[in-house]
Formats: structure tokens, sequence, C-alpha cells
């Protein structure tokens, strides 16, 4: 069971994830099942990529989704 909220998690942790080449963004998301994750959003989906993140982090499942590159949106 976490000790830490997710968001506290997530948080301490979105440096060292954006430090990863390929890593897009850090966010909290679900599991299908509604459970709370930490979602890392990466630019491919690689086996490489994969062995460079965790499948739990304090007790949190992370989730990896391939979201391409992100790009700010025009005139906002």
């Amino acid at each position: 069971m976490p000790k830490r909220d997710i968001n506290a998690v997530m948080e301490s942790h979105t440096t060292e994830f954006m430090a990863i080449s390929g890593v897009t963004g850090v966010a909290i998301g679900a599991l299908d099942n509604g459970t709370p994750c930490i979602l890392v959003l990466v630019l491919a989906d690689t086996d490489s990529l994969r062995a460079k993140l965790p499948k739990t982090l304090e007790g949190h499942p992370v989730q990896i989704f391939e979201s391409g590159e992100i790009k700010p949106m025009e005139g906002q």
C-alpha cells in the first residue's frame, strides 16, 4: 500500500522522468479498473524506454502512454 499521496510522488519524480530521452510528460491517470496511476507520456513506446521506467513507484502503478510529440497550442 502506498505511503505517500500519488500527487506528491509524481511531483517528486517528474524531473527524473523528464530527464529520460523520449519522455514528453508526466501526469496522474487511471488504469482500466479506475486505479490511479502515474502516467508517463512518451514519444514512442519502445522496449528500451520501458526498461528505463519503473512498473511501480512508491507503491503506485506506472503506466506508459505513447503520446508522440507534444507541442503548445498556438494563440493560447
